[in-house]
């Protein structure tokens, strides 16, 4: 800055811009009325400038006939606005009453859009983004239904306990998917979709091949058996008839295993015999044998 203002070429073709009287070895001697003299050095001799405002850690003081910039005496400060006040501190220390400290005094609060300790600090937030693709389940395209989208805004400043609660950060609404892809990734994901039900079906129907191929050999079978290709033991069948035929004819005996034909009234004798038998058993069990 100040080496842009030495440069600078005022309406004096010797002199730089504000200066009324200058030197070759000692630059600005006398400055405008509405110029600040900023005095540096290099090496060893002092310079000076004609500046509109005073640079940082500078703090410009105005007397009858000319204006100078004096260095700020406080420890830690950027900008004052007197000699005992300053206006902005220095990272990481806090600006209070016109002095740096590194932490805001008991009951007070730091504020960030102030850079200063309060009683109170109320919430501040960002501007709102744009609103976002509208998605569904992940997607942007390729779906069919309502998504959603939403936009939202960031906390510039944490409220203090007594300040005012942050409001809402992120809205949404309802809205359309887009149901083409135009995107790469869009288009390589929906055709490993596809790919994937393709092996799907695949293998589906090789099952019912396979299941085809299986009834097709019995049903061949069956055939060649019916055509005379093969000879059936008709031996089980012919036993199972006979049995039935006969136990029409014949009575039915106490066996466990009872043909299926009898018919219902011999069966009903021969469980009451049975039925007088166990009776009879009983009662020779349970009787004394003197009695």
């Amino acid at each position: 800055m100040l080496a842009q203002l030495a440069t600078i070429i005022g309406r004096y073709p010797v002199c730089p811009r504000g200066c009324t009287s200058c030197s070759p070895v000692n630059g600005c001697v006398t400055c405008e009325s509405r110029y600040f003299m900023f005095l540096y050095r290099q090496n060893m001799r002092q310079v000076g400038i004609c500046t509109p405002s005073c640079p940082l850690g500078y703090y410009g003081v105005r007397h009858q006939y000319y204006s100078t910039c004096n260095r700020c005496h406080i420890d830690n400060c950027q900008a004052c606005f007197s000699r005992h006040y300053c206006t902005r501190c220095q990272e990481p220390f806090l600006a209070f009453q016109g002095q740096c400290l590194e932490h805001c005094p008991e009951g007070l609060y730091y504020a960030n859009y102030s850079k200063n300790c309060q009683e109170s600090v109320n919430c501040m937030t960002g501007p709102w983004s744009e609103w976002s693709e509208c998605s569904r389940d992940g997607r942007t395209c390729g779906s069919r239904g309502r998504g959603t989208q939403t936009k939202t805004r960031q906390i510039l400043q944490l409220p203090s306990p007594n300040g005012q609660a942050c409001p809402n950060i992120s809205l949404s609404q309802p809205c359309r998917v887009a149901r083409r892809c135009n995107d790469d990734e869009d288009c390589e994901r929906r055709n490993r979709q596809r790919n994937r039900l393709r092996k799907r079906k695949r293998k589906k129907t090789r099952k019912r091949k396979r299941g085809r191929k299986k009834w097709n050999r019995r049903r061949n079978k069956t055939r060649k058996n019916r055509r005379g290709g093969r000879r059936r033991d008709n031996s089980k069948r012919k036993t199972k008839k006979r049995g039935q035929r006969g136990c029409r004819d014949r009575p039915c005996r106490s066996s466990k295993k009872r043909h299926k034909g009898c018919p219902p009234r011999r069966r009903a004798k021969f469980l009451m015999y049975i039925g007088y038998a166990l009776k009879l058993m009983r009662r020779q069990i349970f009787t004394c044998p003197g009695v």
